[in-house]
């Protein structure tokens, strides 16, 4: 366990209690956005300390490796680095995904994306899924653990970020097939014929590709500067992945087949003609936890 008998310290300093970390990470994090809340993962996640032991236990005493981890995290954290990269992990639908640099961290506006495709789709869904754009698999992975009798199929172009899905989709034993591929390639079709070639059973396919215009590339927050841009910018306007899946994979999409995205707050409308004009009715929209439109989607006519 993290939290052992006196050993002296020597990066941090003195030897430490919990309470007198717990101090020491306050003032490393002072001007951190909730820095309660991250100086509790530190604190939980590097040196297994928990809330309780924290108000129970103050006077106990830390490991050197214990209070160097956590004090290491914290002055990154302070300077602007992810907290889910120094945690190495994140939650997403009540599971855990493997992040670091080179992935896109899961994010609760995502969940939305989920949360709306399974209402859709409904529990009972046993056809084909097919996730764009993939990243950490957060998506995929969730599909495939909540509706059980699907089957789903995970596409992602990073090298960076190929190998976090593959880890994802292990350790937490989800039946997804992953296919690494430009989703730009209309050739990447393809992979997705069944031996006489037919497209296999695909009913819906979900993605939420990059999507930041110029003007929001230039106005990230510092924490989000650490992701790959590659899963940030959507083009000029936004919109070129929306183009191209709304156009080109289609053609996997069975009739009355579902295509649903996570889209910017402000994209809607765009994002509406794009479906609209590549064939889709029945066009819906849902919010995210803030009351913002999060998701599109539509069915191929």
């Amino acid at each position: 366990s993290p939290v052992s008998p006196r050993i002296k310290t020597t990066t941090a300093g003195d030897d430490m209690t919990i309470n007198e970390l717990n101090i020491r990470l306050d003032s490393i994090l002072s001007d951190v956005p909730d820095k309660d809340f991250d100086k509790m993962c530190l604190m939980e996640d590097l040196c297994g300390v928990t809330r309780e032991q924290l108000a129970i236990h103050p006077e106990r005493e830390l490991s050197e490796a214990a209070v160097n981890a956590a004090v290491k995290g914290a002055r990154r954290r302070a300077a602007g680095y992810p907290l889910q990269y120094i945690l190495g992990k994140w939650e997403f639908y009540g599971r855990s995904f493997k992040v670091g640099e080179g992935v896109l961290i899961p994010r609760p506006d995502t969940e939305a994306l989920v949360e709306e495709t399974i209402s859709r789709l409904g529990r009972n869904f046993g056809g084909g899924i097919l996730d764009l754009c993939s990243g950490s698999g957060c998506i995929a992975v969730t599909l495939a653990k909540e509706l059980s009798e699907s089957r789903v199929y995970a596409v992602e172009l990073s090298s960076e970020a190929f190998p976090y899905l593959v880890q994802n989709v292990r350790e937490n034993d989800a039946a997804v097939k992953m296919l690494k591929g430009d989703i730009m390639n209309g050739a990447l079709l393809e992979n997705f014929k069944t031996p006489d070639g037919e497209y296999m059973d695909i009913g819906c396919i979900v993605s939420n590709p990059p999507y930041l215009t110029d003007r929001e590339m230039d106005e990230l927050q510092k924490e989000v500067t650490f992701e790959p841009e590659t899963a940030l910018y959507g083009g000029n306007d936004g919109l070129k992945f929306y183009r191209v899946i709304a156009c080109l994979w289609k053609e996997l999409l069975k009739k009355g087949g579902l295509m649903i995205f996570e889209i910017g707050t402000e994209q809607a409308e765009d994002v509406r003609k794009i479906l609209t004009d590549s064939g889709f009715v029945n066009i819906f929209t849902a919010p995210d936890a803030t009351g913002g439109i999060r998701v599109i989607g539509g069915y191929l006519e």
